[in-house]
């Protein structure tokens, strides 16, 4: 009998494979034409040095505009350190008007970005986290790509992007976009990094970055980002007596419209609110394109992890909060888990 427990469950329904097999003619074991040009593209790209090692010239040249009609870039094989920007960013920098805040960022490990929009664009934006949050249970939502077209406009934000670019490099993630609404006597929360999941010494890399869009003015008595200037020195978590002990702690301070922003390592958290009425934020990260499997199974639902193994489900990614349809603060079985992600990260 056919053992059917690894397949698709959607071939299992339907009898019908979702990628189908091209079908062979009757008799014939030649593979298709198309087939046989990506075996041979997929050969060249695996071979491409050792072939142009042991070229002559003019094939050396016929292979290298083969390379560029495929499209195919030439691999670096030298890392560009942090901050070390290319002479194209360092142009977009001072165009945006951002050559301050990469000042800043570079020193402090956080800094601010002014007028990244204009008054009307923070207003809406404001708006629409209130009718948002409204609809919802409790002060904040996440997952909001989806929810408006203005979150696309946000997270494409040109000086967002070439903030993130110096920070996280070419290709970054979007990793959450969480908006919430601080209240009067909302408490504070305790020091942190972003990129909790990485064990320490942290990469001189900066793996992670958040931006917080300030809809409203933000200072100590309204419930401000509180850092720690110059922390992400440390390349570290902070422990527990540093949490308590907060020193060095000083709350962020800009206009409604601006954005406060952090590197990955930098210790912060947000500062109780004392002052009456709300305040609107939206809080935007990204995150390298670095650490990402190199195949994707969530094709793979419940019904085909039914019965497996909590390891298997570990090896899958469905055991760490990350990568949900609710976001990893989205219910409190997804916090659990990233929690216990983040204490595996430091074995």
């Amino acid at each position: 009998m056919q053992d059917t427990s690894l397949q698709d469950p959607s071939s299992q329904t339907t009898g019908v494979t979702p990628f189908p097999e091209p079908v062979k003619p009757s008799g014939s074991k030649r593979q298709p034409r198309s087939r046989k040009r990506l075996t041979l593209i997929w050969g060249l790209l695996r071979n491409f040095s050792s072939i142009l090692h042991g070229l002559p010239p003019f094939r050396l040249k016929a292979l290298e505009r083969l390379r560029e009609m495929l499209g195919i870039p030439v691999k670096l094989h030298q890392t560009r350190q942090p901050f070390d920007l290319s002479k194209p960013l360092q142009a977009r920098v001072k165009k945006l008007g951002l050559t301050d805040s990469v000042q800043q960022v570079k020193a402090d490990g956080y800094g601010y970005i002014y007028n990244p929009a204009t008054k009307a664009f923070n207003d809406r934006l404001k708006q629409t986290i209130i009718d948002l949050v409204g609809e919802q249970p409790g002060d904040g939502a996440n997952m909001l790509l989806d929810k408006n077209p203005i979150f696309e406009e946000v997270v494409l934000n040109p000086k967002i992007l070439a903030m993130t670019e110096i920070l996280c490099g070419k290709g970054a993630l979007l990793s959450q976009l969480r908006c919430s609404i601080i209240n009067h006597d909302t408490p504070g929360d305790s020091l942190h990094v972003i990129q909790d999941w990485l064990p320490a010494p942290f990469p001189e890399h900066n793996q992670m970055v958040t931006f917080c869009w300030a809809c409203d003015g933000q200072s100590s008595n309204d419930g401000a980002i509180k850092v720690v200037p110059k922390s992400h020195r440390h390349r570290r978590h902070p422990n527990k007596d540093e949490i308590v002990a907060e020193q060095g702690v000083i709350a962020t301070e800009c206009p409604a419209g601006s954005i406060t922003f952090w590197d990955g390592s930098l210790w912060q958290s947000r500062w109780p609110r004392s002052s009456e009425g709300k305040q609107v934020v939206l809080h935007i990260t990204y995150t390298r394109v670095a650490l990402r499997p190199i195949e994707c199974y969530d094709h793979l639902d419940q019904r085909w992890l039914a019965g497996k193994s909590f390891a298997l489900r570990v090896l899958l990614g469905r055991e760490d909060g990350l990568c949900t349809e609710q976001g990893a603060l989205g219910s409190i079985d997804n916090l659990a888990k990233l929690i216990r992600m983040m204490n595996w990260s430091k074995s």
